[in-house]
């Protein structure tokens, strides 16, 4: 599904620098730490506060929610996460007026609405971690061995796809490195997909903080964001000319049939895996691969490995591979 643009209002935005035409290279490979996950993303995304506030959870009632959760986003939960189950869903709970864990797994599967909120229960258990430029040397990789490339291959257009988006760190990261790299001599798109729903609003409002802005080096800064005032002061938004080059998906990647065009040159997928039994991964990988050209490139995050996976990829670099089909 994919989603449409928000609108805000442009009278509280400050203008960025404006957009060239001539790279600046000297910022791109800073090896700034920072980018990242939500359907499960980033480390620990699922570690938390534990307690029971008010809903007490039976064991079966776990394991009846952890079959859940794992069937519909791929999660493998364990049922020593009872607390943290129990502490995340009971605002489900409370919203919808329900009395019991039972009388909201029933409604799950009974409710008209119950497409709706498998969604919306799954977006509370995932925690949406992730930062601009996290894992840098990514970044590094891509401008030093990457791009340089993919324009020797002469593709007309680089395609991008940051699977596992979260709140939109990662893709404007990319969109950044590649309006650095290529500044207007090549075109490109990035496709961003998550499963949360909340997660992707968030993304498409390309408003942070600016705390969060931090890792983002600061001529890029300048140069690809707005900054907030009145209303919107201390945040800033990514500029119209980068929002545009990024396209938003809700996608489940344990689904077998993915709306994603083929012909991909780089898929990000980093720090989501770690979240998922070694089938599901297997079936990741197999898709991915078929996703790709045969010189695309895969970029996994730091806590992951493909070495249990019968991949057929070749590793270029720790969590960075590429194939040939």
């Amino acid at each position: 599904m994919e989603l449409a643009p928000p609108s805000l209002p442009l009278v509280e935005w400050g203008l960025a620098m404006k957009m060239t035409s001539k790279p600046d290279l000297s910022i791109v490979g800073s090896g700034v730490a920072g980018g990242a996950m939500s359907q499960g993303r980033g480390d620990n995304a699922l570690s938390g506060a534990e307690g029971l506030n008010g809903f007490v959870i039976s064991d079966s009632e776990t394991l009846d929610f952890i079959e859940l959760i794992h069937r519909h986003s791929g999660i493998v939960l364990t049922p020593e996460k009872r607390n943290l189950i129990s502490s995340r869903l009971q605002k489900r709970l409370k919203i919808l007026g329900l009395a019991s864990f039972g009388e909201y797994f029933d409604y799950l599967h009974y409710a008209p609405e119950r497409d709706d909120e498998i969604i919306a229960m799954i977006d509370e258990i995932t925690t949406n971690k992730t930062a601009f430029f996290r894992e840098g040397h990514h970044f590094d990789f891509l401008t030093s061995k990457v791009l340089p490339r993919l324009v020797t291959s002469q593709w007309s257009t680089v395609n991008v796809w940051s699977a596992g988006c979260s709140t939109g760190e990662e893709p404007y990261t990319l969109a950044m490195v590649l309006a650095e790299y290529f500044g207007a001599t090549q075109n490109f798109t990035i496709l961003a997909t998550d499963l949360s729903t909340q997660a992707l609003q968030t993304a498409q409002r390309a408003v942070y903080s600016n705390e969060l802005g931090g890792p983002i080096p600061l001529a890029m800064r300048q140069k690809y964001t707005m900054t907030g005032y009145r209303s919107q002061r201390g945040r800033f938004r990514i500029v119209p000319e980068l929002r545009e080059r990024v396209t938003f998906q809700q996608l489940n990647l344990i689904d077998r049939d993915w709306n994603v065009p083929a012909g991909l040159n780089i898929i990000f997928c980093r720090n989501v895996m770690i979240y998922f039994n070694r089938e599901s991964r297997s079936g990741i990988i197999s898709r991915f691969r078929r996703t790709l050209k045969s010189d695309g490139y895969l970029f996994i995050g730091h806590s992951e490995t493909l070495g249990d996976l019968d991949h057929r990829f070749v590793q270029v670099q720790p969590t960075v591979y590429t194939h040939h089909k």
